[in-house]
């Protein structure tokens, strides 16, 4: 059992403390899970994003805001729930695996066990803590075996925090019969539950109770799938269970026993049928254990009397206003008051479950963003929205219910020369999209073309006609340049434009256009960058020829991500690419490298400030997403960190420069439309990269071995520490060659500390 209070509490503060960040999106979509009740604290709940931040509201649920965020944008929260009054656990997936353990009075993380599972694609699917020492605590995992392309489950069982852990269950071991659950006798550590599901050799389910702490077990139930089990808080004998999805194999019904599990009876509900008939969730009100609720797929059931009678509030297959419960929590201070997460929006209902109501809030994934003439488009929910930054208001526009499985994704380009122009990109991925032009701030669109692109890399208007538009659309390896003319809109004319083809790293080729530019004063001259050439053409596109002299990038492993031209000096390039940002200031003739070793996505000049510049970082499996921005030119940089964006995942950010202050707007997968603003950008601009240039950690991805590599002559290394992404240091050495085998899979902090006082920080992907 791991300890790192410590780090977890000034990760908070440093996020609690961030007033630069702030929610712009409408709470028209919010997407959250696990809502919990505090058990003393009155109108305050908890509940995680869809992705790595635990959320807090402190008003029954009518605003909300971020309390604490994994270190890691690709974690994932799972079975967020308060095991006594004050701590909170819940699992991980993704990166750092394992099971946690939240003080709720500290606001941070007390203890972490990391998972004994090293199966490539493992993840922790339940588990169940007797208690918040966290010392006795079962693990389900499950992954799909690389060979045999078989689904495998595993149940491990530890009695001391994760220093030693027991395998007590195997699928392969039990007609690879797969797990749903485990749980623990709430007043006995010895006494053990592992709820079944489906096999592939005709054996299903089966409840396995084990009574001396995993030595020996007997099966209940059999031939059913189950997986929400529920305990009565004032008498662990009565237990409730239900059945889980099984395809039409069996009935559905919610079982109960009054002896600890030894005999068990049916309850009478008739279920509704529909698709999946499964029980996903069973709660007790704990101020009042008579009143039980029940997540059904398509129904909300509930008892008042202790389960003599059970009502059901079914819900048709076209309904949007609930499907598929996940989980429910009791106000402790109002017993007919519930919170109920869901597949579809978050609901609180004040009669039991009778009838709900939607929590809005603004917590959402958003697929695109674009900023220009004092409106934000971004898309959400499949729906294209705009947002009036003076009137504050926001406007939304062909939004997709939540029913919608596959919604639409959107990516903008507003016209920063003509007032309420903005093209779209309305795209399905493998079904394909349209690309539109609406002149009315986004209300109302006119489709240009129609393709199979799945990401718009570029839109350039003509310098010299304002209804013709350069699009640059991609599908992975496939990319297409045209030319559309929309000056009438009953008659679009769409050409497309011969590009350079460049070999692909396999057979094939890559013409992906990356960055476009046309001379204003001569319609001829074009620039263009594909792969990791950039190219100049002087007869319109009809022949190209590259420019590349001084651009350091490896054909094999490097990539142009974009290309932007300074409009307060035309012949200032600016090129982005996974090996950093390389300028220009002779129209591509020769190329300088200003920013190494970063992973740039997108690069923007300021239209008003020469000088300004800003970069985005996406996040990868490399890196987190982040923001470079130099006032000089690419001489000097500074950076917004992952932290404080508070550990966002994103892949789409555009900008707004007011003066020296540059205002980023950032699409989240889980936190919705993000404002962050960066005053006065000239001030404190400082190198982020020195010290990341004077320290390389190779390789990285790295497997057995890590290898640190001094550039710099003036200085050694006194001591090498390597931590998990929560604070938990796993490593210390002081040597320049450190074995790292025994790491489990995942992302690490370096820390290196210089005999010089300087201390150098760089992340490590652990394969």
């Amino acid at each position: 059992m791991k300890k790192i209070t410590t780090m977890a509490a000034f990760l908070f503060m440093g996020m609690a403390m961030n007033a630069q960040v702030t929610f712009e999106g409408v709470s028209d979509f919010g997407k959250i899970k696990n809502i919990n009740y505090h058990p003393t604290i009155q109108n305050k709940l908890y509940a995680s994003s869809n992705a790595n931040h635990i959320l807090v509201s402190n008003d029954n649920g009518t605003t909300w805001s971020v309390l604490y965020s994994i270190p890691s944008s690709q974690s994932h929260i799972n079975n967020l729930k308060f095991i006594d009054n004050t701590h909170l656990s819940f699992s991980l997936r993704g990166t750092s695996e394992g099971v946690y353990i939240f003080n709720t009075v500290t606001n941070s993380i007390e203890t972490s066990i990391a998972t004994p599972e090293t199966a490539p694609g493992s993840a922790i699917m339940t588990y169940a803590l007797f208690d918040s020492s966290g010392n006795d605590v079962l693990v389900h995992v499950s992954y799909n075996d690389l060979n045999s392309f078989s689904a495998k489950s595993k149940v491990y069982y530890t009695k001391n925090g994760g220093l030693d852990w027991e395998l007590i269950y195997f699928s392969d071991d039990h007609n690879t019969v797969q797990v749903n659950n485990v749980a623990f006798s709430p007043t006995s550590k010895a006494k053990l539950f592992i709820a079944r599901s489906l096999g592939a050799q005709g054996e299903n389910g089966g409840l396995l109770i084990s009574e001396d702490a995993a030595v020996t077990w007997t099966e209940k139930l059999p031939g059913s799938p189950y997986y929400a089990i529920s305990f009565n808080p004032n008498n662990a004998e009565d237990i409730l269970l239900g059945t889980f999805i099984s395809f039409g194999e069996t009935e559905e019904h919610l079982y109960r026993s009054i002896d600890g599990g030894d005999t068990w009876s049916t309850q009478p509900i008739t279920f509704t049928d529909q698709t999946l008939n499964c029980i996903n969730a069973i709660t007790f009100n704990a101020a009042d254990p008579n009143k039980i609720i029940i997540m059904e797929e398509n129904e909300i059931i509930k008892t008042n009397d202790g389960g003599v009678t059970w009502t059901s509030f079914p819900y048709q297959v076209t309904s949007t206003t609930y499907y598929y419960g996940l989980d429910a929590s009791y106000n402790p201070f109002n017993v007919n008051q519930v919170a109920i997460s869901t597949d579809y929006y978050p609901l609180i209902s004040s009669d039991g479950g009778e009838t709900v109501s939607k929590i809005d809030l603004p917590y959402y994934n958003v697929s695109g963003v674009g900023y220009g003439n004092d409106r934000v488009y971004y898309g959400a929910q499949g729906g294209r929205l705009a947002k009036n930054n003076i009137s504050g208001a926001t406007s939304i526009f062909e939004a997709e219910p939540p029913t919608r499985f596959n919604p639409k994704n959107h990516y903008f380009y507003a016209d920063p020369n003509l007032d309420g122009r903005v093209f779209n990109l309305s795209t399905r991925g493998f079904f394909g999209g349209s690309f539109s032009v609406s002149t009315d701030y986004g209300q109302t669109y006119t489709d240009l073309f129609e393709n199979y692109a799945t990401d718009l890399q570029e839109v350039l208007v003509d310098p010299s006609n304002s209804n013709i538009v350069y699009v640059a659309t991609r599908n992975g390896d496939s990319g297409q340049l045209s030319k559309v003319n929309f000056a009438d809109l009953t008659n679009v004319i769409v050409d497309n434009v011969s590009v350079p083809e460049i070999p692909g790293s396999e057979e094939g080729t890559v013409t992906v256009i990356t960055g476009f530019s046309i001379t204003p004063t001569n319609a001829n001259e074009m620039f263009i960058t594909i792969a990791d050439k950039f190219f100049k053409s002087t007869d319109a596109g009809l022949t190209w020829i590259e420019r590349n002299d001084g651009l350091t990038l490896n054909p094999f492993s490097d990539l142009i991500f974009d290309m932007q031209r300074n409009p307060l000096n035309l012949n200032h390039f600016l090129i982005a690419s996974n090996n950093g940002i390389y300028s220009s200031i002779d129209a591509g003739e020769n190329w300088t490298q200003i920013l190494s070793g970063v992973d740039v996505k997108r690069v923007v000049f300021s239209p008003t400030q020469n000088g300004l510049i800003v970069a985005t970082v996406h996040t990868s499996i490399f890196n987190e997403a982040s923001i470079y921005y130099s006032a000089d030119n690419g001489n000097e940089w500074n950076t917004v960190t992952n932290e404080q964006l508070l550990y966002i995942q994103s892949y789409n950010m555009d900008y707004h420069f007011d003066g020296n202050d540059i205002i980023a707007y950032i699409a989240t997968t889980d936190l919705g439309l993000l404002k962050y603003t960066i005053e006065d950008a000239t001030l404190g601009i400082k190198n982020p990269n020195a010290a990341v240039n004077a320290i390389k950690i190779y390789p990285n991805p790295a497997s057995d071995v890590l290898n640190i590599l001094i550039t710099e002559n003036n200085f050694e290394i006194e001591k090498t520490e390597i931590y998990t992404i929560t604070g938990q240091k796993v490593l210390e050495s002081n040597k320049k060659t450190i074995s790292v085998s025994s790491l489990s899979p995942g992302i690490y902090v370096v820390k290196i500390k210089a005999d010089n006082n300087t201390n150098y920080t760089q992340k490590l992907v652990k394969k």
